[in-house]
């Protein structure tokens, strides 16, 4: 039947057009063949020949169209039917409703197909807006049948010798037009270049290279562009060789740089990851297999040491290394190599080890070179800041670990092969020089990881120093793990273990390092701890030592009853890694002193019976005084202990379903969770105090200062005092929060403990005959303790540590075969349901208190799709939320309402249900909005925090690495997901519109949910157009909306209004706007237009940034605001109006004539002379406005005199004008220009003793004076360019108010921070000329500022003045006399100071400092970037030791960094048995390692005595400075070996953590 179909449309098209187009006879036939037709081709059970053809026969249809246009709107709508977005087909007066019917994608392929390969060429032309659609597999489809249709076309086109092309200038053109985000035009673009020629493309179209590395930021333009790219060049290769000749790879790569090198070498150099990233993975390796002499040249093009260049050079080399299987190493690339190594940017650092590491064979040995750079680097990145920095750099030594791991492997098995001793050739490594470096290289980085671990070392060196232990320990030892699928050690491994051993490498587990490792378990970083037991754990061969075991043991139960959470977790940690690694002699000495069985012996039972134990005499101290118990034997501590050995250790496990250990299992099991019960009443019991709360028999949680009185009541009993005894202070005690910690932490450790109890009772190795380790009984006494913890509790860390094991509850039980158990959560949901039918009576709660948490993890413990509970969850919570308020609602307490709207927030804003969630989008959307409408300010607060939570869920976080405006979920997209929500927000906006907005009695007539509704709409990304309508109908209201009295209405709907119009439609819509601005004398709203003038705004400033508009349109929008100039005149009354069409018009400023920029500048001028209006709202801000737009134009103008008019704003009366001009300095990159920034940078500086005199001055103004001065400083390329202040009375009186004004420290940090900055730049160009006292005056300030005690910002503002001005000091003081050596000394030592600090922002400006230092002993600045904080570390002590080897204050104050404890008040403290404080206060710097700067600082200590031994004076005054310091070292080595002879147990870690290496564990408890 189609094909019949097919054959009559061909037989007789005219009077099947007549038919079709002008309703002639044959009208109603037609219609049910197209029905038919569309049936078939829809029809998954048709066969696929009888779909071709169905769709073949449509086509030629559609195609007797008289115009094109027609046919090609009929054609995107069959399109459209295919694919279930409409269910009705106009074709000329044929009207078809077909029903719903599903699509298995089948059909859309074949109308595409049809389309292209049968229609017209001008449909097809035509047609080029539909194949923009986002349907998988249409694109490719309609590529492949274009490219047919072009191959057969150019053959036409040659055969006839037509060499006009006219489809491919129709093709092109229209191709052209489209903006560069569509996907389509880089598909069919190439198929352009295939068929026509790559030059004659990219001549054609100029900004194809531009919008081909847009793609670039856009994740799924990324490949087609790729491929376009691809084609190209090849196309572009073959095009040169066939047109010039046989040229040679440097000509073609030569020819190949004339388009696309800068732009390439620009990508590569970005600051922005993902673009620079997928530069490199998606056209750098393409560039270099197709061009291969294109690697020289790009080479070249990084050497002139810009910002990036220097990542881009080492991303080149990454991609020449995939590409050619090597990396070369040159001298030159070494050099480079190394310099990257040392780089301040971590992504730079990263690279080059990657280089170092990675090779395509991993037998292939490490070059001494590489083995070299790698001890060098390695010691200086151990303390990075960053977590991905860290992990990174373990893959990458890892790989390096590989390499020589199976490098020495493989020459030994040569060496055994072989059994001959051939002499290598001269300069030749043989097998055993590779071998003896590969050992040696992995014994180094094993003392190096060893010694990093020491207590005094900062967080970050030692996570970094474990990763790379679990490095060495995975690759270079033998330990075989039956859990690991890949990785396991090659079976000669033992061969290459012993070969080191024999040479005294590789022990791995001596005594020293095992003992370091056990130090790591009580480290104050759950990480640090973690990483360091599973090390030991998975790695350490043997059991314990028997006294190393015993005194981990009795530490770690030591620990569990410290009240400070941080070590009972050690402790906890502790006991299962000793379980885990101790002898079982010794695990039963240990029991042995309890009262735990020991015949049939169980070790992990019986030690965890043994902890019960211990928990349960807790317990009861905890009854007979709480207060005592918090501080001595809080019970979180054992309660964690048990978790970790009974979850997490595979013995304890196994142990649990042996059949002869089972009943004792489930008495141990039962006496366990009747205990965690009793604490949770009893804790539950102690915060509710003596006061029931209780509404209608329904139980809630108390109120917080309920909590307060009952804790009180308990420090009252524990002190022996009276109830009402002390003050009533709402500041809490140390009691206080040592009761609410001990509280608050057991709960939350009890109910993780009890989730993983019932998963283990539950679990799936239990047979049907030892599947009673759990009743049904306990089972529901369980679920009551989660309940009562999780709806009586208002702590947000016991509600989510009880939510993680309520969780783990419910997702054993609902994986249960018994419908007895797996009712058991429905059953919790209803009683946490039911809480929310009757009126609640305690105080309103933090967002629903445990309820929301409670409800999430029993639906998220469900598996299956269909999830019956979720459902049902909120469908329930829908009904309550919509439920309307009750007549006598209270304000004061908790409505059902708001608590089911908090709840539905948390289960939206949850990860663990996905998708699911979603559904219900609709309903919430319209929940929120009615809420928004409500009388209840709580239920108001819930429903814009659930818009907001789905706001985000639907559109996604926005990336930090993609800002642009083409990030994001485009208005299409959104409502083709979305729907329903399409209508509904239309719906409410069309509302909003009908509303009369007109004041009315003082009042305006308000919609509450509009502002909610623009924003949702503003977050979206504008489409490309608008086919389908999707958009189009937003338009109205919204243009409406600008007419709005509330002026946050008016800036929203212009947000929403660039989201919701297609970029294609920008300059139409704007054209509209601006023609609708009102003429001179027109009467109208002053709120429409102020409304038009920010949608204008905000479309111009979107289209411009998108590249929407044509030159035309642009210049229509410049003639239409020309003629609206009045708005911005005196004669427009409101402010407002002129600062919008103000910063409308800056955006075209460069488009505007002569005359009219003349006239505006004149009227801005006018206006800022006359004084401001004091009663008018919104002139500060015109005026502000009318302030950046004169400086912009005076910068764009680059004229003298127009930068006068800044100089003459700039002192003018009107201190808000004075500071609008500073601000725009600071924020405007015409700034940067040399002359502007020059003429600008003068100024300021020689009027700034001007304000500083001023009698009253503004601290707004002189802050942005200064900040001013600062800014435009660091962006000049040379500073001697400057001008200072014209006398050197006058430079050095503002120096000296300055440092006044720090020196008494009357203001804040951020204006020190300035001036001090500003004290430098004046400094920088007149130290030559400055007395010494006023210079030490200025490095006294810099030390004040740099210490670890100050502000961040005054740290900051100390680093940078070393930048600015402490180089050049330096300079100076190099050249003058000895007297100066002092300052220099002071200088250096506050860059040492800084590049130690916590902050990293601190850091890299000291590290910039330091590059600037150590250029001046080495002229190589060429291309040396700054140096990373470490190697400026290094550098710094260097040029000390060059240029002030022989100054004893270098001596003195290098001698300060060196740690010197008082080991005799160590030791006291620790005799003493006071109580340890709930909280530690850290140091004011955690991040400085003094030990590690020591350790660097000594081998230069050493340099300078031995050369101060060639110096008499020097010698002698060497020898009476330790004559007078040794005697504290003596008396600390006399206090250890009086504490070592007595064996006092006080000489333990604790005492050792203070010095540089632990005490061995020994010691802990054998005295």
């Amino acid at each position: 039947m189609a094909l019949l179909c097919l054959r009559i449309f061909q037989a007789v098209p005219k009077n099947i057009g007549r038919a079709i187009w002008r309703g002639e006879h044959g009208k109603e036939a037609l219609q049910r063949i197209l029905g038919f037709l569309f049936q078939v081709i829809m029809g998954q059970n048709s066969h696929t020949d009888s779909r071709l053809l169905a769709s073949a026969a449509l086509v030629k249809l559609i195609s007797n169209t008289p115009q094109p246009h027609l046919g090609a709107v009929a054609a995107i709508h069959a399109i459209q039917l295919t694919q279930e977005e409409v269910q009705d087909l106009t074709l000329g007066v044929l009207e078809v409703t077909l029903p719903a019917m599903q699509t298995d994608g089948l059909g859309s392929l074949l109308m595409s197909r049809g389309l292209v390969t049968c229609s017209k060429n001008k449909m097809l032309v035509c047609q080029l807006p539909g194949f923009q659609t986002g349907v998988e597999g249409v694109l490719v489809s309609v590529h492949c049948s274009f490219r047919l249709l072009l191959d057969i076309y150019k053959l036409e086109c040659s055969h006839f010798e037509d060499v006009e092309l006219p489809l491919y200038l129709s093709l092109f053109h229209r191709l052209k037009t489209l903006t560069w985000q569509v996907k389509a035009k880089y598909l069919l673009l190439s198929s352009l270049v295939s068929c026509f020629g790559a030059k004659k493309v990219l001549d054609d179209h100029e900004e194809l290279a531009k919008h081909l590395f847009n793609c670039l930021s856009t994740k799924h333009l990324c490949s087609p562009a790729s491929d376009l790219y691809r084609t190209i060049l090849q196309q572009y290769r073959l095009e040169c060789t066939l047109t010039q000749g046989a040229l040679s790879e440097q000509e073609l790569a030569e020819s190949w740089a004339q388009q696309w090198l800068e732009i390439l070498a620009k990508a590569l150099s970005s600051n922005l990851p993902l673009f620079q990233q997928n530069t490199a993975n998606y056209l750098l390796v393409q560039t270099l297999r197709i061009f291969p002499a294109s690697f020289h040249i790009l080479s070249r093009a990084f050497d002139t040491g810009c910002p990036g260049h220097q990542l881009g050079w080492i991303t080149l080399l990454s991609a020449q290394q995939i590409i050619s299987g090597s990396l070369p190493m040159d001298t030159d690339t070494l050099k480079k190599l190394r310099a990257s190594l040392h780089c301040l940017d971590d992504h730079v650092r990263l690279r080059a080890l990657s280089l170092l590491c990675i090779s395509p064979k991993t037998n292939q040995a490490l070059s001494p070179r590489a083995l070299s750079l790698l001890k060098e680097f390695l010691p200086l990145n151990l303390n990075c800041n960053s977590s991905s920095f860290r992990h990174l750099l373990q893959a990458s030594v890892k790989k390096a670990l590989l390499r020589i791991r199976d490098s020495c492997l493989l020459h030994l098995r040569e060496q055994r092969r072989s059994h001959n001793n051939k002499k290598t050739g001269e300069g030749v490594r043989g097998p055993a020089a590779i071998v003896t470096e590969g050992i040696g290289f992995v014994q180094w980085l094993l003392e190096l990881s060893v010694t990093s671990l020491l207590p005094s070392l900062n967080y970050q060196r030692k996570k970094t120093a474990l990763l790379l232990m679990e490095a060495l320990l995975e690759t270079c030892t033998d330990s075989w793990s039956p859990t690991k699928k890949k990785g396991q050690p090659p079976q000669d491994m033992t061969e290459l273990l012993n070969l080191a051993r024999q040479r005294g490498c590789w022990e791995f587990f001596s005594q020293s390092n095992l003992m370091m490792l056990l130090a790591c378990l009580m480290d104050t970083t759950n990480e640090i701890r973690e990483l360091a037991a599973k090390l030991l754990v998975s790695y350490l061969p043997v059991p314990l030592p028997q006294l190393l075991s015993t005194g981990l043991f009795k530490r770690a139960l030591r620990m569990l009853c410290s009240p400070r959470v941080s070590q009972a977790e050690a402790g906890a940690l502790m006991l299962k890694t000793a379980l885990q690694k101790c002898d079982v002699s010794v695990l039963q000495g240990i029991v042995a002193q309890g009262e735990a069985p020991v015949e049939a012996w169980s070790q992990p039972l019986n030690f965890v019976t043994y902890l019960h134990q211990l928990l349960e005499e807790q317990y009861r101290v905890a009854r007979a005084d709480l207060l005592q118990a918090a501080g001595t034997k809080p019970m979180h501590g054992l309660i964690m202990a048990l978790r970790k050995c009974l979850a997490e250790i595979p013995e304890s496990l196994g142990s649990l379903w042996q059949e002869r250990l089972t009943t004792r299992w489930r008495r141990f099991i039962s006496q366990l969770m009747d205990t965690l019960s009793n604490i949770s009443h009893f804790l539950l019991d102690i915060l509710s105090g003596t006061h029931q709360f209780c509404s209608q028999g329904q139980d809630t949680a108390p109120s917080l200062a309920d909590m307060g009185i009952a804790i009180k009541a308990v420090i009252a009993v524990g002190k022996g005092l009276e109830q009402d005894a002390g003050e009533d202070s709402v500041l809490l005690t140390e009691d206080d929060k040592l009761i609410l910690t001990c509280c608050w932490v057991t709960l939350r450790e009890l109910g993780l403990l009890l989730g993983h109890l019932v998963e283990l009772g539950l679990s799936a190795h239990s047979s049907a005959d030892l599947a009673q380790l759990l009743s049904v009984k306990q089972i529901q006494n369980i679920a009551g303790v989660f309940l009562n913890i999780l709806l009586k509790c208002r702590h947000w860390g016991v509600v989510e540590g009880c939510s993680a094991g309520l969780t783990r509850f419910c997702a054993a039980l609902l994986k249960q075969q018994s419908g007895e158990l797996k009712a058991i959560p429905r059953q919790i949901l209803d009683q946490g349901l039911s809480g929310l039918q009757g009126p609640w009576s305690s105080s309103i709660t933090r967002r629903a208190a445990g309820l929301p948490m409670l409800l999430l993890c029993i639906v998220a413990g469900e598996e299956s799709e269909s999830r019956p509970l979720l459902h049902y969850c909120m469908k329930t919570l829908l009904d309550f939320a919509n439920a309307p308020l009750s007549s006598d609602w209270d304000q004061t307490v908790d409505l059902p309402q708001v608590c089911s709207v908090h709840a539905l927030q948390t289960l939206t804003r949850s990860s663990v249900l996905g998708s699911a969630v979603l559904t219900y989008t609709s309903n919430m959307v319209v929940l929120c909005l009615q809420g928004l409408s409500s009388a209840s300010w709580a239920m108001r607060n819930a429903a814009i925090q659930l818009l907001s939570t789905l706001t985000s869920r639907i559109l996604g976080q926005k990336s930090k690495e993609d800002d642009s405006v083409q990030s994001g979920v485009t208005s299409w997209a959104f409502f083709m997901h979305y729907p329903e929500l399409k209508s509904l927000l239309l719906e409410d906006l069309l509302c909003a519109t009908r509303q009369d907005s007109a004041p009315e009695a003082g009042q305006l007539h308000l919609y509450p949910s509009l502002h909610s509704i623009l924003t949702l709409l503003a977050k979206l990304q504008p489409s490309v157009d608008d086919t389908y309508g999707s958009c189009s109908r937003f338009l109205r209201p919204l243009s409406q909306l600008a007419a709005n009295p509330i002026h946050s209405v008016r800036a929203m709907s212009a947000k929403a209004l660039v989201a919701l119009v297609p970029l294609s439609e920008y300059g139409k819509v704007l054209a509209a706007l601006i023609e609708d601005l009102p003429l001179c004398g027109t009467p109208t709203s002053h709120n429409t237009s102020h409304g038009r003038l920010l949608q204008a705004e905000a479309l111009l400033g979107a289209g411009l940034e998108t590249s929407c508009f044509s030159p035309e349109e642009l210049q229509d929008v410049v003639m239409s605001l020309e003629v609206k100039l009045w708005l911005v005149s005196p004669a427009q009354r409101c402010p407002l109006i002129r600062a919008a069409y103000l910063k409308t018009l800056s955006f075209v400023v460069n488009l505007c004539s002569e005359d009219f920029l003349c006239n505006l500048q004149l009227l801005l001028l006018a206006e800022l002379e006359c004084p401001p209006p004091r009663t008018m709202i919104g002139s500060g801000i015109f005026r502000r406005a009318v302030a950046h737009f004169l400086c912009t134009e005076a910068v764009r103008a680059e004229s003298i005199h127009q930068l006068e008019q800044i100089g003459k704003l700039l002192l003018c009366d009107d201190i808000e004008v004075r500071v609008a001009v500073l601000t725009w300095i600071t924020q405007d990159h015409g700034c940067k220009e040399e002359l502007a920034g020059s003429w600008i940078l003068k100024h300021l500086l020689s009027n700034l003793q001007r304000v500083l005199l001023e009698e009253e001055t503004s601290l707004e103004l002189l802050k942005n004076w200064l900040e001013a001065i600062v800014f435009l400083q660091e962006n000049q390329w040379e500073l001697e360019s400057m001008a200072m202040p014209g006398s050197l009375e006058q430079r050095v009186h503002c120096i000296e108010i300055l440092l006044s004004k720090l020196e008494m420290a009357k203001h804040g940090p951020i204006l020190c921070c300035q001036a001090l900055r500003a004290v430098s730049v004046l400094l920088a160009e007149s130290c030559q000329i400055l007395s010494l006292a006023l210079l030490m005056r200025w490095v006294t300030l810099l030390e004040h500022c740099s210490q670890p005690t100050s502000s961040e910002i005054l740290r900051l503002g100390a680093a940078a003045s070393l930048v600015q001005a402490g180089v050049k000091v330096i300079t100076w003081a190099l050249t003058t006399s000895v007297e100066h050596v002092s300052l220099i000394v002071r200088i250096i030592n506050g860059g040492i100071c800084l590049l130690q600090d916590e902050d990293p922002r601190v850091r890299t400006q000291a590290a910039k400092f330091a590059t600037r230092i150590y250029l001046l002993s080495n002229n190589n600045s060429g291309e040396l970037t700054h140096f990373q904080s470490n190697r400026a570390l290094l550098s710094l002590l260097e040029f000390l030791l060059q240029n002030c080897w022989n100054s004893r204050e270098m001596f003195e104050v290098l001698m300060l960094h060196v740690p010197a404890p008082d080991v005799a008040g160590i030791l006291v403290e620790l005799e003493s048995e006071e109580t340890v404080n709930l909280y530690q206060e850290d140091a004011p710097n955690i991040f400085a390692e003094p030990t590690a700067f020591a350790r660097l600082l000594l081998p230069f200590l050493l340099r300078i005595v031995e050369k101060w031994g060639n110096s008499v004076a020097c010698h002698n005054w060497l020898k009476a400075w330790a004559t007078d310091n040794h005697s504290d070292i003596v008396r600390n080595v006399e206090h250890l070996k009086y504490s070592w002879i007595q064996g006092q147990n006080i000489l333990s870690f604790h005492t050792l953590r203070h010095w540089v290496t632990p005490c061995p564990f020994i010691l802990w408890d054998t005295g």
